[in-house]
């Protein structure tokens, strides 16, 4: 391939979706006019959600309160439990949007800018992939919500041609304080739950490919380390350097553990509910159209986990590499000083590095294969890279 590869075409999918809820995206300014505008739109579509989550719970416990349909209120808490989700989610990002910049600055400053580079560190592959998984993925999520949010106008037509009675029908379970089933009124609140279901599919589509373009963009860094030391040979400034930039690498996935940590317990957790009452619903006696509409929410909801675990798992599998790179070059060729130096680097590299639930759970396919998952404290990984250097290490070089 002869193009360049831009950094900003990772992020460029869920950039986009920050867009359409009035998030300024990466790079954008944020002073100005149509800044401010945006922020308006993105907390009016919050205040919104916040909202259509207060009315669909008042109408689960009016509805638990008369002990009415059981099917009616397990169709209601997977909807309750995905609004609340995605408001924890987008949340995440807004209260660490300046941590987040501040990642995207380093890794862009890191990122590979000539063809020569590109091509030795298969950035083109890196891309394909980063493409293809979130239009997919953005492709699956958006058939969801739109199948819920337009369902019922096709019941409507169908109920309307077989028995010639329009009877009006909602996408949610939600309470309202008047008689939504009046002309003009019924058009009002359809519109409303689906600005609120839009919103919340979005908020939870873009802080779950935002997470994953990071991911990609750090799994090319430990891909460089490891290609930089395989060539290292016996070059004593090419391995501080390799040594420099792993740390960055490291510091930079510690970052990102703190931002989305809580977001993915939350994630976990509520998917766990989500998926249980799904998949009841689906194997209940209910219409074809909400057999069809759950099922659906089912697969999405077990994608959404599995995407998050992937790239936990692919984090896992990039940094785990790099002792196995180290040994892999000229070391047998170095003089003492290089191969011990070369040995505390591949000690430290035995700790991977790995995102978790709050230490509760390791992001990563072991943890989808048991979904849900256990949960068990992890211990801390702490960087001991600077600890117990040998006296005369090139280490001690790049520590300054």
């Amino acid at each position: 391939m002869n193009d360049l590869v831009r950094f900003e075409s990772f992020i460029r999918v869920p950039e986009i979706f920050y867009g359409m809820v009035g998030i300024t995206r990466y790079g954008e300014p944020r002073n100005t006019t149509k800044a401010r505008l945006k922020q308006l739109f993105f907390w009016s579509s919050y205040a919104n959600t916040i909202f259509c989550l207060i009315i669909e719970h008042i109408y689960f416990f009016r509805a638990a309160g008369n002990f009415t349909n059981f099917l009616e209120l397990t169709a209601l808490a997977p909807c309750i439990g995905f609004t609340a989700l995605s408001i924890v989610k987008i949340m995440t990002i807004k209260l660490n949007e300046a941590k987040l910049n501040g990642i995207l600055d380093r890794l862009k400053e890191l990122f590979p800018v000539t063809h020569l580079e590109q091509t030795r560190y298969r950035t083109h592959q890196y891309n394909l992939e980063s493409q293809m998984v979130m239009k997919s993925f953005s492709i699956l999520y958006m058939i969801l919500i739109w199948i819920f949010n337009l369902l019922p106008l096709v019941s409507m037509l169908v109920n309307y041609l077989m028995s010639g009675v329009l009877v009006r029908e909602l996408p949610y379970f939600m309470w309202y304080w008047y008689d939504w089933h009046r002309e003009g009124l019924y058009e009002i609140t359809f519109f409303h739950q689906n600005w609120g279901a839009f919103d919340s599919a979005v908020f939870n589509l873009c802080t779950d490919l935002m997470f994953c373009a990071v991911i990609l963009l750090m799994c090319l860094q430990f891909d460089i380390i490891a290609v930089r030391l395989r060539a290292a040979k016996d070059d004593p400034q090419e391995l501080i350097s390799c040594v420099q930039l792993h740390q960055t690498v490291l510091e930079l996935g510690d970052q990102l553990e703190s931002i989305f940590s809580p977001s993915i317990l939350v994630n976990f957790l509520g998917s766990s509910v989500i998926i249980c009452l799904v998949g009841f619903q689906a194997t209940s006696q209910i219409s074809a159209f909400d057999l069809f509409k759950f099922v659906l929410f089912l697969i999405s909801s077990l994608v959404q986990v599995f995407l998050l675990c992937y790239y936990g798992n692919k984090l896992i599998e990039a940094s785990s590499q790099i002792p196995y790179a180290a040994f892999q070059g000229e070391w047998y060729l170095a003089d003492v000083r290089y191969r011990k130096s070369l040995l505390f680097l591949m000690a430290r590299a035995g700790k991977w590095q790995k995102l978790t639930a709050m230490k509760f759970s390791v992001v990563s396919l072991a943890s989808f294969t048991g979904f849900p998952p256990r949960w068990t404290t992890m211990a801390r990984i702490k960087d001991t890279s600077s600890q117990h250097l040998p006296p005369g290490s090139i280490f001690e070089r790049a520590q300054s």
